[in-house]
């Protein structure tokens, strides 16, 4: 399952524009990279769970259809939250432990082995962690067993703990569903934390040496560029060649594009402009003798005079 339901309040105003799944990479959408990563590990059926702006989602899938997956929408008209969200899709699975992951992050974390892990486990939920200290709200003992979440410490150890980030990747078996309530909104994580509280086993995976990068600001928008750019993800070596084959993009005599730089498609730029450090969606229009630095310019806006360090959706 992706989780793809969310409105992006710390994108805003981009995400007036395209919900979160549908933000391009170099050109390819966030959504196209999650599910070719599933794929990657024998994925056969995917659901997403829509709401903000589902439509977009609906209609980009339905225009590119992924090959060898079967996908399956879930339109939420009211937010579900994660839990409630998953319960809502219950008709879904069937009796084998299954993988949800965050819809607006990118990563190389090994799923197959995380799996696997779930699978030998006797786990009800295993969560996959990090060390990332920006989220650090997950209390783990020496056993792996969650004993906390966001500062609520549900369970009593007796060995030390220390603090590790949700990368937002669960491996859920099926019977979890049975303590989630239907027809309601509940956060997974509030599930957890009372499942853990009645000694169920919800434990973590403890992953290293892999990138990791949740698209959840503009500032990190621009970051996951950048490591692109910089070849610091393995497991997208071929997304800039892949980024390249552009439709219809028109540049001009002179112009330059420096550092890492996204076009979309059905975009012009005018002549000897210089473009560094920018992402540029679809049907843009960028006049003559501009520099456009540090921005991100959303779909169908003309810019008639030099940028730097904005957002630009109007």
């Amino acid at each position: 399952m992706i989780l793809a339901a969310g409105t992006g309040t710390r994108l805003l105003p981009l995400t007036n524009l395209r919900p979160k799944p549908l933000f391009p990479i170099y050109n390819i959408s966030l959504v196209t990279l999650i599910i070719t990563q599933l794929k990657g590990i024998g994925v056969k059926d995917i659901i997403i769970n829509t709401h903000h702006l589902h439509q977009q989602i609906s209609d980009y899938l339905r225009e590119n259809p992924p090959a060898d997956v079967s996908i399956t929408l879930s339109h939420e008209p009211s937010l579900l939250g994660t839990g409630g969200g998953i319960k809502n899709v219950e008709y879904f699975w069937d009796d084998q432990p299954f993988i949800v992951v965050n819809g607006d992050s990118i990563h190389t974390i090994d799923l197959d082995a995380a799996y696997h892990y779930h699978l030998t486990s006797g786990n009800l939920a295993t969560l996959v962690l990090h060390t990332c200290p920006r989220y650090h709200l997950v209390e783990i003992d020496q056993e792996k067993s969650i004993v906390g979440i966001r500062g609520e410490r549900v369970k009593e150890t007796s060995t030390p703990t220390c603090l590790r980030a949700f990368t937002g990747i669960h491996i859920i078996s099926p019977l979890l569903l049975r303590e989630i309530p239907s027809h309601c909104s509940r956060d997974i994580i509030t599930i957890y934390l009372n499942l853990i509280a009645q000694g169920m086993k919800v434990c973590g995976y403890h992953v290293e040496n892999h990138y990791w990068c949740d698209i959840g600001t503009p500032e990190d928008y621009h970051h996951i560029h950048s490591d692109i750019f910089h070849h610091k993800i393995p497991l997208m070596r071929d997304t800039l060649s892949m980024a390249n084959q552009r439709e219809f993009i028109a540049i001009g005599k002179g112009t330059l594009l420096e550092g890492y730089v996204s076009v979309g498609s059905h975009t012009s730029i005018g002549k000897n402009c210089i473009i560094r450090n920018s992402i540029i969606w679809d049907e843009v229009e960028v006049s003559d003798n501009l520099t456009i630095e540090d921005c991100i310019i959303g779909d169908r806006i003309k810019v008639n005079h030099s940028l730097k360090g904005k957002v630009v959706v109007e």
